[in-house]
């Protein structure tokens, strides 16, 4: 994966606990920074896709429910309504 550098201002309290957490944890503190960001931008990401859905949910309430297609796909199975 191709790295890149930029600079991120933190309390100092903040980045103390990260620094003992890495060194708690055997890792440097890069590799954590990444990680935590890592998974907060998964998380945000299906955060946002939860809401996607609950979007189309609430849609799909107000345009009714749908009919039954059972029946038709049974019809187009028999040949029914193939067309030659």
């Amino acid at each position: 994966m191709e790295r890149d550098q930029f600079t991120v201002r933190a309390p100092k309290e903040l980045l103390d606990k990260v620094r003992e957490e890495a060194e708690a944890c055997g890792n440097s503190m890069n590799d954590l920074i990444v990680a935590a960001v890592e998974k907060e931008v998964l998380m945000r990401q299906q955060l946002r896709l939860l809401d996607e859905i609950d979007h189309e949910r609430r849609a799909m309430e107000k345009r009714g429910t749908q009919p039954d297609s059972t029946p038709m796909v049974r019809q187009i199975r028999a040949g029914s309504e193939r067309r030659g």
